[in-house]
């Protein structure tokens, strides 16, 4: 099990958008809004349904950028 903060999650690949903002506490408009003005990187998609998808250097990076 890997820490996010308040938040035990399971070591995996790849994180959600829904699992990304909770580890953040941030809204998903706030993820959004913060992609659109190029606040942060674009997240990577999946091939099957183009859905946004996060591995933890991911969320490791947007911690470093957002500093939460």
């Amino acid at each position: 099990m890997v820490k996010f903060g308040n938040v035990m999650k399971n070591e995996k690949k790849y994180y959600s958008l829904a699992e990304v903002c909770e580890i953040l506490q941030i809204s998903r408009n706030t993820l959004y809004n913060w992609e659109t003005a190029g606040k942060i990187p674009k997240p990577k998609r999946d091939p099957m349904n183009n859905y946004r998808i996060f591995e933890k250097q991911d969320i490791d990076k947007l911690r470093q950028i957002t500093a939460r």
